[in-house]
């Protein structure tokens, strides 16, 4: 089969991570993936993460009634750098398949090289885990207590317009939102007293779409503080969630909540070590406007950390906590057209080697999924000098 490949199309994301269907074990991306910035070293690894859960999920389209499962869990393996020249191959290798459960391994790969590696579990759209399905009221009752998760963020309560917050969007459809807090942690006392691994983080997140009839991207004026603390006003277009459409076809939510889970993740531990943003201030040195990261965070929290230390991701790993194609018990969520609370901790650091944990809740509050991630960090020569790494 001949693709035509074009020039991935922006900001259509439903589009520009497309995939054709070559047969029931192959399939190839029907655009190149892009490059988070245009001097990165490989395509944004939320746009290798979200395209090969796209494949799970294709690959458990019915024939007879042409629907799809629902994503449970995903697990990958970032293998090497993806080229954003060419389109993503995968191989999909189905190892389990019943009337509720499947299971697939994926391979992603370009001209013989491997990038990304992935097992995911699906299930059918309506079911619950085993258990839940008990016919025992009190048994019922039982596990409905045992029904936890960490509370939300304090954050999503006090900000409940973040469009009012710092806003940037970038990385083709990404868009993040964040409060003072995330840039000065001096306004947080409260986190003094904290280990390190118990700081949470916490941004907004979402992606922007086509813009919906009579709307489009907005000028706005915002005013960012420097490494110093002096503010400085920074004209950019914004297009607000609202006036972003919705995607055509619901699977995409889940692919694009795969998608902004790897934008702002281990790029931000200046932040959680309360580091200065311009690593010459924590030397000791005179202040360079020339490497301070507040400037990168006008723009884009995937890139925070390229003056601290060198960062990539090892492994990424997603559960799903949505029993519905189209959720209607509360948890249900417009990856387009609303502001995902995103809050997560680095759990651990040891041996240039980062792990941290996230939950992402929808408008409800309520925790539709949670992430790990293990990254490889190393930190340049003189930072860090601050920080206790004993509490770590």
């Amino acid at each position: 089969m001949e693709l035509t490949i074009e020039e991935n199309p922006i900001p259509d994301f439903e589009e520009a991570l497309r995939v054709v269907k070559i047969d029931d074990t192959h399939y190839v991306g029907a655009h190149p993936l892009r490059l988070p910035v245009s001097v990165g070293r490989g395509v944004y690894g939320g746009h290798m993460i979200a395209q090969s859960l796209l494949v799970g999920i294709e690959s458990t389209r019915s024939d007879d009634t042409n629907e799809v499962m629902i994503p449970d869990s995903y697990h990958s393996f970032f293998i090497n750098a993806g080229n954003w020249k060419t389109p993503m191959e995968y191989k999909v290798t189905k190892l389990y398949d019943d009337e509720f459960i499947s299971k697939r391994y994926i391979l992603a790969y370009q001209r013989g090289k491997n990038r990304i590696s992935c097992l995911v579990t699906l299930r059918k759209q309506g079911t619950k885990t085993l258990h839940s399905q008990s016919p025992s009221q009190q048994l019922q009752q039982q596990l409905t207590l045992l029904d936890e998760s960490i509370p939300p963020p304090p954050l999503q309560s006090k900000y409940p317009n973040p469009d009012q917050l710092h806003q940037v969007q970038h990385t083709d459809f990404v868009r993040n939102a964040f409060g003072d807090e995330f840039l000065n942690h001096k306004i947080c006392p409260e986190e003094n007293s904290l280990p390190f691994s118990n700081r949470w983080v916490t941004v907004f997140t979402g992606l922007k779409n086509i813009p919906e009839p009579g709307t489009g991207y907005e000028k706005i004026v915002d005013s960012y503080p420097d490494a110093l603390g002096e503010v400085h006003d920074v004209e950019k277009l914004v297009l607000r969630p609202k006036d972003s459409q919705s995607v055509k076809n619901p699977i995409y939510n889940y692919v694009g909540l795969a998608d902004i889970s790897d934008s702002a993740f281990i790029t931000t531990i200046a932040r959680v070590l309360h580091l200065p943003w311009s690593p010459a201030l924590e030397r000791g040195e005179t202040y360079d406007a020339q490497t301070d990261a507040t400037y990168i965070a006008r723009a884009t929290l995937n890139g925070l950390h390229i003056f601290h230390y060198n960062a990539m991701s090892l492994d990424h790993h997603i559960y799903f906590h949505n029993d519905e194609y189209e959720p209607r018990d509360g948890s249900a969520f417009d990856i387009c057209k609303d502001w995902l609370a995103f809050t997560y901790q680095m759990k651990r650091l040891s041996n240039n080697r980062l792990v941290a944990r996230g939950f992402i809740y929808n408008e409800n509050q309520r925790c539709i999924a949670t992430v790990v991630q293990e990254g490889l960090t190393i930190l340049f020569k003189g930072v860090g000098s601050t920080a206790n790494k004993a509490h770590l």
